[in-house]
């Protein structure tokens, strides 16, 4: 059959340049695996919720048969209702886990997944005794669930919590109580921090300013395992000395250099990291109408199809949506080296029933 695909995207705006890299990287999914029975569609979100409620209303009056996109978690909120509606699915690119379901698939890298596979490594390596370091928000809230419920089916023990206030700023003495100065100052310092390892899911900035007063309080990453987030994603962090031998899940950097060259070659420009999901939410919509041989139209996107328990291969690696929503991504464990990142513990190449995540 003849499907039709809307792909939602800011293509104007003030995220304009984010958008139209989404859908270079979709058209560069085009060039590998389109055929002739399928036409992408793309429709202007301009970066609002209003916009996109607007895009999606076009997009499925031209007879859209899947949408790709939006972006933002307040765009999908405003797209879900109307393409449920007309029972038009959306695979989104947003990271909240909470516009998931009801027909809408989220595509984004969401931190349960790489809580539970770092976590998971770290505790088949010794590292059974473990602390969590969290700024409050929901994300902060998901690692906290997720440590608590992988440490619970490992028989490891989450020995301290401290969930601070996203605008802390005596972040150094949190830590100092963090590991227990004033205990182990009263022993002259011959007792060890009360963790053999530590989760801290911060980036960026934050977690650049922490780092150097990780040491500073007997945090030392040669006897305490520093454990993080994709948010770790970055292969500049390995310039803070406190970070390297820092582990981290994400998907296998090697998997996406040659979607990487083909994007400079072909744009003459860096992609950004996620114009990865565009690729590959478009390649499965294409793989997914190419085997489509028998099916009406609107057949091809149902939700047996899309939720497949055999998953996907895609640029970020495998990957497969539950019937809630969620992805499932075969995650590598990767290290913080002076130089970069090293994937210490390799991604899955399949889905296997009843594997660690």
């Amino acid at each position: 059959p003849k499907v039709k695909v809307a792909l939602l995207a800011p293509l104007t705006g003030q995220h304009e340049t984010i958008g139209n890299a989404l859908l270079n990287a979709a058209q560069l999914a085009l060039f590998d695996v389109g055929n002739d029975n399928y036409e992408l569609v793309p429709r202007d979100t301009k970066g609002t919720p209003e916009g996109a409620r607007a895009a999606a209303q076009s997009a499925i009056t031209q007879g859209a048969d899947l949408i790709i996109g939006p972006l933002f978690s307040g765009s999908v909120t405003a797209v879900s209702p109307v393409a449920r509606a007309a029972d038009v699915p959306v695979v989104a690119f947003s990271t909240d886990w909470n516009v998931a379901g009801n027909g809408t698939y989220v595509m984004g890298f969401l931190p349960y997944m790489q809580v539970a596979r770092v976590t998971n490594y770290a505790v088949d390596q010794g590292y059974d005794r473990i602390g969590l370091f969290a700024p409050e928000g929901e994300y902060g809230r998901m690692v906290n669930t997720t440590l608590k419920n992988v440490a619970a089916s490992n028989n490891a023990q989450i020995v301290k919590t401290d969930i601070y206030p996203a605008d802390a700023t005596d972040l150094n003495s949190r830590l100092s109580v963090f590991a227990e100065n004033e205990t182990r100052k009263a022993s002259g310092y011959t007792s060890p921090v009360p963790f053999n390892a530590i989760m801290m899911p911060v980036g960026g900035q934050a977690i650049r300013t922490l780092a150097p007063r990780l040491p500073q309080n007997g945090i030392d990453s040669g006897t305490v395992k520093l454990l993080g987030t994709g948010l770790w994603d970055d292969a500049t962090l390995g310039r803070e000395v406190a970070l390297q031998g820092a582990w981290f899940a994400a998907p296998d950097p090697k998997l996406r250099r040659d979607f990487e060259r083909n994007y400079r070659n072909t744009y003459g420009g860096e992609p950004p990291r996620i114009a990865t999901l565009a690729y590959d939410a478009t390649a499965l919509s294409a793989i997914l109408a190419q085997s489509a041989a028998g099916l009406s139209e609107d057949e091809v996107y149902t939700r047996s199809r899309l939720t497949s328990s055999r998953g996907y291969a895609g640029i970020d690696g495998i990957f497969r949506f539950r019937p809630d929503g969620l992805i499932e991504r075969g995650l590598a464990v990767q290290e913080i080296t002076r130089t970069g990142t090293r994937v210490i513990d390799p991604a899955p190449t399949a889905f296997v029933s009843g594997q660690k995540s």
